[in-house]
C-alpha cells in the first residue's frame, strides 16, 4: 500500500545560460494603419533622374513588397512650391524604377500623402500602409 505524496521541496538553483542560436528569417509585418515612413531618396538640385535610386535599392524594395503582400507603397514628394514639373518627374522616375524592379503598379500610390513636417527639399519619401 502506497502512502500520500509529501510537500514539494525547494527548487534548485538555475543552470548556466546556454548559447543564443541564430536569428530566424524576419516575419511579415503586421497591420500598418497609417502611412509610415519607409525610405527617403534625395536628388541634387534640378536633378530629376534616379541616379541615387539605383537598381539594387529598387530590387530590395520589390523583394520586401513581395514578402509582405498586404502592404502598399506611397510616393510622397517634397511638395516644393513653384516646381511641380520637377517634382512630378522625380516621382515618375522613382515609380518607374520600382515597377521595373517588380513592384506591381497597382500597389504604388503617389501624391501628398505623408506628414508635411517630414518633407525635405529635393527628396522623395516612400511610405508604407496596409492594403485596405
Amino acid at each position: 500500500m502506497a502512502g500520500s505524496t509529501g510537500a514539494l521541496g525547494a527548487a534548485g538553483s538555475a543552470g548556466e545560460q546556454g548559447q543564443v542560436g541564430q536569428a530566424g528569417p524576419q516575419g511579415p509585418v503586421g497591420m500598418v494603419n497609417a502611412w509610415t515612413a519607409y525610405r527617403a531618396f534625395s536628388f541634387g538640385s534640378g536633378q530629376s533622374n534616379v541616379s541615387l535610386f539605383d537598381a539594387k535599392q529598387a530590387s530590395e524594395i520589390s523583394t520586401y513588397m513581395a514578402q509582405n503582400p498586404s502592404l502598399r507603397l506611397g510616393i510622397d514628394s517634397n511638395g516644393q512650391l513653384g516646381n511641380q514639373d520637377l517634382e512630378a518627374r522625380r516621382v515618375a522616375a522613382v515609380r518607374n524604377s520600382l515597377i521595373q524592379a517588380g513592384v506591381p503598379a497597382y500597389k504604388i500610390e503617389s501624391g501628398a500623402i505623408g506628414d508635411p513636417l517630414l518633407r525635405r527639399n529635393q527628396q522623395v519619401n516612400l511610405l508604407l500602409i496596409s492594403a485596405r
